[in-house]
Parts: structure tokens; C-alpha cells; sequence
């Protein structure tokens, strides 16, 4: 089976790849393929509870990540470097996580066939 690892790197608003990365997976998981998202460096502000990107005339990405498991994604990572450097915890984020270090980081993407960043 396709090993598939979504990378997502970028802030959620202001650019298309959040939105885009969101989009790849559920499209990756509907062809069962094995996918898993991690979340890393500004990425991890995707997963930020109560965001309001009405001004940005966006709507909240943040809310449609729980859902993926439908969609056959099981995986959700965050770099707990990124998200301490951003003065965040877990408990700021809309889903439960497996948070990973350097190391683990590494070691996840190495399982992988495929990475695509976002």
C-alpha cells in the first residue's frame, strides 16, 4: 500500500496551501491510500481552536481536520518544537494529536513513500 505523509508548513490563511494540503488528503484518502497529516512549523496554526477568518473573507479551515478520519485519514502529527515556539499546547488545538519531536519527525517521513508539502 501507498504510504502517503501531507506535510502541512504554512500559516492557514493568507496563501492556498493549507486549503490545498486539506484538499490532497481527502482526495489521497478516498483512493485508500495510507495518509497521515503533520503539522509543522506555521502549519500548526491550522489547527488552532475558535479561528475567524471572516475578515480574511475565508472560511475556518481548522474546523474540517476532525473530520478526515471519514476519509480514511487516521494520522495526525504535530512538531511539538513548532508548536511550543508558538507559544501553543494541545489544549489549544481543535483534535487530539500525537505530538513528535526531531527525531520522530524524521523517522515518520523516512516511512513514507511519499511526501507532499504544503
Amino acid at each position: 500500500m501507498n504510504k502517503v505523509a501531507i506535510l502541512m508548513r504554512k500559516a492557514p490563511y493568507g496563501s492556498v496551501y493549507t486549503a490545498e494540503g486539506f484538499r490532497s488528503v481527502m482526495g489521497i484518502g478516498v483512493f485508500e491510500m495510507d495518509a497521515v497529516l503533520i503539522f509543522v512549523e506555521d502549519g500548526v496554526y491550522a489547527l488552532v481552536k475558535n479561528q475567524n477568518p471572516e475578515k480574511l473573507d475565508m472560511q475556518p479551515l481548522g474546523e474540517g481536520f476532525p473530520m478526515l478520519p471519514e476519509f480514511g485519514v487516521n494520522g495526525f502529527y504535530v512538531h511539538q518544537p513548532s508548536l511550543e515556539e508558538r507559544g501553543l499546547s494541545v489544549d489549544d488545538l481543535v483534535m487530539k494529536v500525537q505530538l513528535i519531536d526531531n527525531a520522530g519527525l524524521a523517522e515518520l517521513l523516512a516511512e513514507h513513500n511519499a511526501v507532499l508539502p504544503f
